[in-house]
């Protein structure tokens, strides 16, 4: 039963009730007014025939009393709300008053009668030589109180009848919008987040539709955090998992899975001591009451056991879960990062201070050591480059949007976010320390421009369809090893990326350090454009490592490309004062400008 019926259904009963009320009220008010009239008629009645007795008594020249009052009543006729009837001594009837001929054609049923007849009593006289009887009858003012309830009956349905369906319809207009309500949980329920409901010009309606559309973006907005959440705990190259209270593993992420060699149907459920090696045991314990506590732990550098065996460096970074309704501690969530590859190369760092403080006088084994070290450095600068970068500025990114949107609204979220942001942080910082000790051997004898110009002799051997202009102005020998390194990669990745994702067939590079002191590169090429925006990035440093690059020296980096259309360069730097004017080219230009660039130290 629709709520449109039942509302319809309780003012027709309503609607109802009052009309029996209404009809109850005219009925006892007609009844009282025909006891009324039938008492008052009875008197007057009564009054006028002792009147008409007394009169034939005083007058015996009339005749005997019985016949006078025959005759006056055969006169008479008949009289309202009365029947009159004459009886001789012996009982014979001598007078009957007439029927009355009000509104005869009428017939009232006889529950209405009843209702009505007051049932008053007859009044009898004894007169000489007869009796007189007055019995009252209210059967006209009973027919015509029928017929005015008739009257009013009709009216009365007509109007029920058209009330319920002017009810019925404005019921039906009014409730319309309960409709696109229905529909709309309906949509959400099914999990349509992005179903709105439409403005309603009824208070009621807009206020209810406007909370619905309000709760719908809370929902969707947390949704979507959640979905990246998963998401980056999914993709991250750190193993993300999270324990109940008991130390029991409840999540397993797939970095997890390659670095411990646990597939999640094998480790969840089970205890974090099955990673822990023997021996450090006491440092799980000691994890685990910091949790209870609800202290953080941040990058803490210890070893764990993976499924074969072998034993794994990993740093650990782990964070209470806090019931935000309950405020009751339900676990934590834990990363660890395999830093096997730093661990190798602080020990390499650490053979190669041993033996440069060790073997000063042998120059030939210090070189053999520093060789080692850079091919250490390179190996992990690819690691870093092709598995961790990308990931990185990714979590970063993410978790300082998380920890901005639920700063004030679930500050336990934000201070997991903030972990993962201090995670990140770490991770950016090693790997960019790392990353600007990395150079080509050639930096360290002939300088940024004369390995500039032999990088770019050999790709112009590679490619001798492609036209390389190299250009140099102002002094660039002041400039320290880690901008020479950085510029060095830059200029590398630049090329690279015209030829293998812009086929172009012309490149120009021009280095300059101005007067003020401020470096400027531009590196232009007529290939086929890209949308920066959309540039997968996932597999390349690209352009955020570029990015990455000249913000560490406090430069400006920018790039202006559309596929397949004219490009426009526009660059800037408030800190150098320098503006380039905007000029139309094909293909894609990057404009670099790294102020003070002759006082950036080593």
């Amino acid at each position: 039963m629709s709520l449109r019926f039942r509302l319809n259904l309780l003012i027709t009963a309503l609607l109802l009730l009052f009309m029996l009320a209404v009809g109850y009220v005219i009925l006892k008010g007609t009844k009282s007014s025909i006891q009324e009239g039938v008492e008052a008629a009875t008197r007057v009645t009564v009054q006028l025939l002792d009147t008409v007795v007394v009169s034939s008594i005083q007058n015996p020249e009339w005749g005997y009393t019985h016949d006078v009052m025959r005759r006056f009543l055969e006169h008479l006729g008949h009289v309202r709300s009365n029947e009159i009837y004459l009886y001789s001594l012996n009982g014979a009837l001598l007078f009957q008053s007439p029927p009355s001929k009000y509104r005869s054609d009428i017939y009232p049923p006889q529950w209405f009668e009843n209702m009505l007849n007051p049932h008053e009593k007859s009044v009898t006289r004894l007169i000489r030589f007869g009796k007189l009887v007055v019995t009252p009858n209210p059967a006209g003012a009973i027919r015509e109180a029928w017929s005015k309830m008739r009257f009013l009956f009709w009216v009365g349905l007509g109007f029920f009848i058209l009330l319920n369906a002017i009810v019925y319809w404005m019921l039906g207009r009014w409730l319309r919008p309960l409709q696109p309500m229905l529909k709309a949980i309906n949509q959400m329920e099914q999990g349509d987040l992005t179903t709105r409901l439409p403005h309603f010009d009824l208070p009621e309606f807009g206020s209810i539709a406007k909370n619905f559309n309000l709760m719908g973006e809370s929902l969707q907005k947390s949704t979507a955090e959640n979905q990246r959440l998963a998401l980056i705990a999914q993709q991250t190259a750190d193993a993300v998992m999270i324990h109940d209270l008991n130390g029991n593993i409840s999540f397993w992420n797939a970095a997890a899975q390659k670095i411990f060699g646990y597939a999640p149907e094998d480790i969840i459920g089970k205890s974090a001591s099955i990673l822990t090696p023997k021996g450090e045991e006491r440092d799980l314990a000691q994890n685990m009451r910091a949790i209870n506590d609800r202290r953080n732990v941040e990058n803490h550098d210890t070893q764990r056991q993976a499924r074969d065996g072998r034993i794994v460096d990993v740093s650990i970074s782990a964070a209470p879960l806090i019931d935000p309704q309950t405020n009751e501690l339900i676990g934590d969530i834990c990363s660890m990062r395999d830093i096997t590859e730093r661990k190798h190369a602080e020990i390499a760092e650490r053979k190669a201070e041993v033996a440069e403080n060790k073997l000063e006088e042998n120059r030939q084994i210090t070189h053999l050591i520093q060789k080692h070290i850079e091919d250490e450095r390179r190996s992990l600068a690819r690691e870093l480059h092709d598995e961790l970068g990308q990931y990185v500025t990714a979590i970063k990114t993410f978790a300082v949007a998380i920890a901005n949107k639920t700063k004030e609204k679930a500050p336990e979220v934000e201070a997991s976010a903030q972990t993962i942001v201090a995670a990140a942080n770490h991770i950016y910082d090693g790997m960019h320390n790392i990353i600007r000790q990395l150079r080509p051997g050639s930096l360290d004898n002939l300088g940024l421009v004369e390995t500039l110009k032999d990088a770019i002799n050999n790709v112009q051997k590679q490619q001798p369809n492609l036209n390389i202009t190299l250009e140099f102005s102002g002094n660039l020998d002041g400039l320290g090893e880690s901008l020479n390194i950085n510029i060095y990669r830059i200029v590398q990745e630049s090329i690279n990326n015209a030829i293998k994702h812009a086929e172009a067939k012309n490149i120009e590079v021009k280095l300059a350090i101005t007067k003020t002191g401020a470096l400027q590169l531009t590196i232009k090429d007529d290939g086929k454009g890209m949308d920066v925006n959309a540039v997968d990035q996932t597999n390349h440093f690209g352009l955020l490592g570029m990015r990455e690059r000249v913000q560490g020296f406090k430069g400006s980096f920018n790039v202006d490309s559309e596929p397949n259309t004219q490009m426009v360069t526009k660059v800037s730097s408030k800190k150098a004062g320098v503006k380039s004017a905007g000029s139309q080219s094909s293909g894609t230009t990057i404009y670099i400008n790294i102020p003070q660039a002759l006082n950036v130290s080593n």
